[in-house]
This record gives C-alpha cells, structure tokens and sequence, in this order.
C-alpha cells in the first residue's frame, strides 16, 4: 500500500521532519505502519520526495527525507466561487474540484444560498486527503465566504474569466466559452438558483460569460463538477 502525507514544512533531501500528532496517529493506529516503512510526501511547493518512518510514537514521530520524485508543476489558475450546500454536498464538491485541479475554491453567499455558515478549516483537510489520494502535488487554496455582490465588483479583465452556469437556457456551449483561455473561474449558484436581480447584476459585470451544460437542470453539485471536467479535460 502507498502512503502520501502532506507535510506543511519545506522539505529537501537528507532533512528528518516531524509529524503532527494526528499523522502520527493514522499510521500508527490506522494504518498499522513500522518503521522504516516508505511514504510519499508533498508540500504543495517542492514536489515529491520518497521518505521512510525513523520513529514512531504515540503522540509523534519524524520521517526521513530520501529522494526527490517528481518536481512541482506549475499551477493552472482555475477557481471555483459556488454557493455552499448541505454538509456532505458541500464536501464532496470539494473533495471533487480538489480531485480535478482547482487551486482556489471560495464558498460564495447569495440571496437564496440556505448554508451560510462554512467550516473553511474542515474543508482545507478534505482537500488535503484528496490530493493525497489522488497524487495531486499542491492543495486549492480554500477562502472564507465573500458576497456574490463582492465578489462581482472585483472581477475585471485581469481576473479569469468568470463563467457562471446558466440554467436558463441562455448560456453558450461550453466549447463556445472555453475557447482560447487557459484559467477560469466557474460560480454555480445555489439548488434555488440566481434572482432576477442577481442574474442583472452578472450581466452587467465585465469579464463574464455564461455557460449551458445542456437540456437537463442538473443539481448544483453535479453542475460544479461537470462544468469542472469539461474544462480540465480539453
């Protein structure tokens, strides 16, 4: 089995680092890990490095750092600004957009989201834990909510584009939208959708296209996640 921590310190060949009392305790407790053990660590800054288990205790232990694996690629930007859900659905787009590549996912406040509270801190672990599975070398960066009406007012041409989902029918094919751009930035609104005067104000705001993910009206979560692939997967 292939172990992946990601390690919040600056790691180099040859250092010896500490781990945190919950790491120390998912391999010991649950992962039943021996010393000399090997695991893969990451930073979101330093690439890859292979590393093996010198101490193991209770409440702590260190890790050994071997070799370089795999150098840190460059990030795409790409965000995820969506009206927060109920718990688990608001986790799981999370754990999905991590899974996809967005490096910064920011919960956003509208006149019918019905979740105004956002436990930021639950959600950078569920996103560490994703890029751990899934070999992903940086962590999203997870923002505290912010307005719609803020959050509009800063967007300009040297924001990525912001591409909202358009269930109204209105919006352009994806390939429509996509087409000659490298980093966006996708809001999804809530399972009530935008207001009238919401969708005015997106209007009228520049650097904006909307986009139809097709005859279905799907659920917010499975909205995030399709329009997501689309667009890592060109």
């Amino acid at each position: 089995m292939q172990i992946r921590l990601f390690i919040d310190r600056d790691l180099t060949v040859g250092a010896t680092v500490p781990l945190t009392e919950s790491q120390a305790h998912y391999l010991r407790n649950v992962l039943r890990a021996e010393l000399g053990a090997e695991l893969f660590v990451f930073n979101g800054k330093d690439g890859e490095f292979a590393a093996v288990l010198s101490s193991l205790n209770k409440k702590d232990g260190e890790i050994q750092i071997c070799r370089l694996l795999r150098e840190q690629p460059e990030k795409r930007d790409v965000r995820l600004y969506f009206s927060p859900l109920k718990r688990d659905c608001t986790e799981w787009v999370v754990e999905k957009a991590t899974e996809l590549g967005v490096t910064r996912i920011v919960p956003v406040i509208t006149e019918y989201t019905s979740v105004k509270h956002v436990n930021t801190e639950r959600l950078r672990l569920i996103a560490i834990e994703a890029c751990e599975q899934c070999r992903r070398l940086d962590v999203p960066e997870i923002s505290e909510p912010v307005a719609l009406k803020e959050l509009l007012i800063a967007q300009n041409d040297a924001e990525p584009l912001l591409i909202h989902l358009d269930e109204t029918g209105r919006g352009q094919k994806a390939s429509v939208v996509f087409s000659g751009i490298e980093s966006a930035a996708f809001l999804v609104g809530p399972e009530g959708g935008f207001s009238e005067t919401e969708r005015a104000l997106i209007a009228e705001t520049p650097h904006t296209a909307g986009m139809d993910l097709g005859e279905r009206i799907l659920r917010a979560e499975t909205a995030a996640v399709s329009a997501l692939a689309l667009f890592m997967c060109r």
